[in-house]
C-alpha cells in the first residue's frame, strides 16, 4: 500500500534538495518557465543525478508526496493498532492535522497543478483504513469504489480551498465541517425522498 522504502540518506537528501528547489523557483516562475537546468543548478544536484531519481519535473512533486503518505500511514497505523479509535473523526482530523503542516507541499502542488496525485494519496489512505469503520457502501464494490474516490476528491478540494483562503479554520474545525457536510448532502438528497414516497 504505502511503502516507506529504506533509502539511503543521499537519495532523501537528494530528494528533499529537488523539492526545496522546485519550490523556490515556483515562487519567482511559472512552472512552464522552469527549466531542468534551472532546477539542477538551484539543487546542487548533476543531470544525471537528476534523471536517475526523476524523470518528467512532476516526479520531484510525486516523491515529496509519496514520502507523506508513508509517514501518514505508519502514524495513522500506529494510532489505530494501540487505541483503536472508534469513528472516522479521529482518522479524518489526524490526516487535516498533518497536512496543515506541509504548507510548502501543498503549494507546489497547487502550483504544478499535480491535484491527482493528492487525490491517489486520499485515495489509498481511505481505502486502507475503510475496515477500521464499516463498509461505505454495503450494495456493491462498484459503488463502494465510486463512494472512495467521490470523498477522496471531495477531501482534496476542500484542503485546497482551506489553504487557498489562508487556514481560517482549525484543523480540527475543518475535520468537523467535512464529516457534517457529508452528512447533510446525504440527507438532502436522499433522505427527503425517501420520506416523500
Amino acid at each position: 500500500m504505502f511503502q516507506n522504502e529504506k533509502e539511503d540518506v543521499r537519495i532523501r537528501y537528494t530528494r528533499e534538495w529537488t523539492f526545496e528547489a522546485l519550490q523556490q523557483l515556483l515562487n519567482t516562475s511559472k512552472m512552464s518557465d522552469i527549466t531542468i537546468s534551472q532546477l539542477i543548478d538551484k539543487a546542487g544536484i548533476s543531470r544525471a543525478t537528476f534523471y536517475r531519481h526523476f524523470h518528467p519535473m512532476t516526479d520531484v512533486v510525486e516523491a515529496k508526496i509519496n514520502t507523506f503518505f508513508a509517514q501518514l500511514y505508519d502514524e495513522l497505523a500506529s494510532l489505530y493498532s494501540n487505541d483503536m479509535p472508534e469513528d472516522e473523526q479521529v482518522l479524518i482530523r489526524r490526516f487535516f492535522e498533518k497536512i496543515n503542516t506541509e504548507k510548502d507541499m501543498v503549494d507546489v502542488v497547487l502550483k504544478m497543478k499535480c491535484d491527482y496525485m493528492m487525490v491517489n494519496g486520499i485515495l489509498k489512505l481511505i481505502t486502507y483504513f475503510k475496515d477500521q469503520f464499516y463498509p461505505i457502501v454495503i450494495q456493491n464494490k462498484t459503488a463502494e469504489t465510486y463512494t472512495i474516490e467521490i470523498v477522496a476528491s471531495s477531501a482534496w478540494t476542500l484542503l485546497s480551498r482551506w489553504h487557498k483562503r489562508g487556514k481560517v479554520e482549525t484543523p480540527s474545525e475543518l475535520a468537523t465541517i467535512y464529516s457534517q457536510t457529508f452528512r447533510r448532502v446525504s440527507m438532502a438528497l436522499f433522505e427527503n425522498r425517501q420520506i416523500m414516497r
